[in-house]
């Protein structure tokens, strides 16, 4: 049963990796064409509906052509993962009850209204006059169906995870009244990852290749790594979008989606840093971009292994060349941590940073090799773990060579996503895992309260027990600022035991049509093409 049980943890693991991983988010400075996630208001750029560029020609398009990569092989919000785009593709077909901007406001889409009524008690009001692409009206039954089919789903249970389905009901066509089993500050909030299904319609095989949703496009044509073609409805319930036609072009290799761009191939695409100052050359206009994800040295605690103690883990902390990280593996344009997450979560605070000196003192080998010492670990061998992609091999690689210079062996083993978060949760053959903490709702407390419990580290003991007590409290506390006082508490105590550190933000290049317009991005990094235009 446990053996199960960690198989499943697994997966949730890989399904909160890749939604925010691999998504384009905040962090815009001076991008006259990124606008918040309501659609509701652009800069002066974007006003005038057609765009500014003065070329009719271009202004009259309604056809837009998107990279992608990495197909998932379904088409369906319950099964499809994030990687390379791929939720941008889902947002024109399906729809959530709501999501919020960059600047954490929510949007409401399909719901009007979440009231609470009492300690765990909320009335959900559904959108009236919204139909599916089918023809189909939305009522709560269809929401209702979709919370159930997401508790059944492994990978989808997290989107619902305070949801209480025996007292939960439907009161009338439009309303919900909604319990959940106990408080949790991250379910609302993570409420966006949950697409609305067609309960009369909706099949998991059927919609893999011909998607039911309540968006503003329907899937006209689906090649499996190929391509997703979706065309605007003339039954919208909302405006009506100015692009017509979108095809999204599944491009496996960072060389075709850079090539794309400069053929004009496609409008819009995700790019790697590396390539940022060749595509900006090209006359397309950049952004770097962050939602949440960071990369981070996760250390395992085992009474046996080698980083059994905090003077061993605050020896391989200082050894760590962050600003390395940052100039090579992106290319210099990303940002050191002060904390163990991304410094763009939702209910941030100031006083969360540099509340250790591994982060006010960082890559200090004098201390470091002292330290390393002082725990025995020189000239032993650390295992560093990380999955197989180019920028985690360069960090792990600057870690090796930290190491290094502090005494220290460091080896690197590398796997495919899903087998290292798999071997993450489930094995402890490990020192040191470059790993990317982040989760749905974009919450210090759910990131911070969540992860030593999904990933143990081997970590146990009477400081363990009372960090893992904190973090429940502060996930099941409803006032903000109480919760961010337990964050508070519980940073102090990963602060003190040096859990794991954190290295650097993890951003995304994004490269554009220079005339396009009203790029609209949530706060997990979901662009939603039907309120682009040029």
């Amino acid at each position: 049963m446990k053996k199960h049980l960690r198989k499943l943890v697994a997966i949730f693991l890989v399904c909160l990796m890749v939604a925010a991983i691999v998504a384009c988010g905040e962090k815009t400075t001076d991008a006259d064409n990124i606008t918040a996630a309501d659609g509701s208001s652009a800069s002066s750029a974007t006003d005038g509906g057609s765009g500014d560029s003065g070329d009719s020609a271009n202004a009259a398009r309604d056809t837009l052509n998107v990279a992608v990569s990495l197909d998932p092989g379904t088409l369906d919000p319950v099964y499809m993962t994030g990687k390379g785009g791929y939720l941008s593709v889902l947002a024109t077909y399906c729809e959530p009850l709501w999501y919020y901007t960059l600047d954490g406001e929510k949007v409401w889409v399909l719901a009007t209204a979440y009231d609470q009524i009492g300690e765990l008690e909320f009335t959900l009001k559904i959108r009236e006059g919204v139909t599916f692409s089918n023809g189909n009206p939305l009522t709560a039954e269809d929401v209702w169906h979709t919370m159930q089919v997401n508790s059944a789903d492994s990978r989808a249970w997290l989107n619902v995870k305070a949801i209480d389905f025996e007292k939960t009901h439907v009161v009338d066509d439009y309303t919900i009244d909604v319990w959940y089993t106990a408080f949790n500050a991250a379910q609302e909030v993570g409420f966006p990852q949950m697409l609305i299904l067609d309960a009369e319609s909706y099949d998991p095989a059927e919609m893999a290749i011909r998607p039911v949703g309540t968006g503003a496009y329907t899937v006209t044509e689906y090649i499996v790594n190929s391509y997703v073609t979706c065309e605007a409805r003339d039954d919208y319930w909302g405006e009506a979008p100015a692009i017509k036609t979108i095809n999204f072009k599944c491009l496996s290799e960072e060389s075709q989606r850079v090539n794309a761009l400069e053929t004009g191939d496609v409008d819009f695409s995700l790019v790697p840093l590396k390539d940022i100052e060749y595509v900006e050359s090209l006359g397309v206009s950049t952004e770097v971009l962050n939602v949440g994800s960071c990369m981070t040295a996760l250390y395992n605690m085992s009474d046996t292994g080698l980083l059994n103690s905090i003077e061993a883990r605050e020896a391989v902390s200082y050894a760590i060349n962050c600003q390395a990280i940052v100039d090579v593996a992106y290319d210099g344009q990303s940002s050191v941590l002060g904390w163990g997450a991304s410094e763009h979560l939702m209910e941030m605070q100031d006083r969360y940073l540099n509340m250790s000196d591994i982060y006010t003192d960082r890559y200090n080998v004098e201390k470091g090799t002292a330290l390393a010492e002082q725990a025995g670990l020189t000239g032993e061998t650390l295992r560093i773990v990380t999955y197989n992609e180019e920028k985690y091999i360069t960090a792990a690689e600057i870690i090796q060579n930290g190491l290094e210079g502090i005494g220290v062996v460091g080896e690197i083993i590398t796997y495919d996503q899903a087998t290292f978060f798999t071997f993450l949760s489930t094995e402890n053959e490990y020192d040191i895992a470059i790993f990317n903490p982040v989760a749905p709702g974009n919450m210090p407390c759910d990131v911070f309260g969540n992860y030593p419990v999904w990933i143990s580290q081997d970590w146990s003991g009477d400081i363990h027990d009372e960090y893992i007590a904190i973090g429940a409290e502060a996930n099941a506390t409803a006032d903000q600022s109480a919760r961010q006082d337990l964050v508070y508490d519980l940073l102090a105590i990963m602060s003190e035991q040096c859990v794991w550190f954190g290295l650097c933000e993890d951003p995304t290049g994004c490269a554009f049509n220079s005339d396009l317009q009203n790029i609209v991005i949530d706060n997990t990094g979901v662009w939603y093409c039907q309120y682009m235009n040029f």
